[in-house]
């Protein structure tokens, strides 16, 4: 079981598997959850300014988080996540995109209970030319090993 305690700071893990972004799964996706025009179709997109279809930024986070668990680890003692923080779409993903995701753990801080502490864990989403499309903060609430006493 990994503790609050024995999270390794500044070292980034890559997911072990890839996500490849598809007209069609772009289309799927943003049919159900986000129909603006420019993520189903595809002459609407030609006149936008990315000029091509490109996904939803919630199906890009969604990629985001289920790269993230191919991520290999030992369980954890996480309790809850308390947040997003500085989330940011930095380019467009768009159809023939290879995805990957990037956490990196960042910062550690004492929690509001002293059996508990918070992690901040920077995700970030890449594609095959190694550029962020979308970063953001995550906090989340663990177990400590040896809870603060007063």
């Amino acid at each position: 079981m990994i503790y609050w305690e024995d999270v390794v700071l500044d070292e980034p893990r890559e997911s072990s598997e890839r996500y490849l972004l598809s007209a069609e799964n772009i289309k799927g996706f943003a049919t159900e959850w986000d129909p603006f025009p420019p993520h189903v179709d595809e002459a609407a997109a030609a006149k936008s300014p990315i000029g091509q279809l490109f996904a939803a930024g919630v199906h890009l986070l969604s990629v985001t988080i289920r790269l993230s668990h191919t991520i290999s680890t030992d369980e954890t003692a996480s309790i809850a996540g308390r947040g997003w923080d500085n989330l940011r779409f930095h380019r467009p993903g768009v159809a023939g995109d290879e995805l990957r995701a990037r956490v990196t753990h960042v910062e550690r801080s004492p929690g509001s209970r002293p059996e508990r502490g918070v992690l901040v864990s920077r995700f970030e989403l890449l594609n095959q030319r190694d550029e962020r499309v979308i970063s953001f903060d995550a906090n989340v609430v663990m177990l400590r090993r040896e809870p603060l006493t007063a």
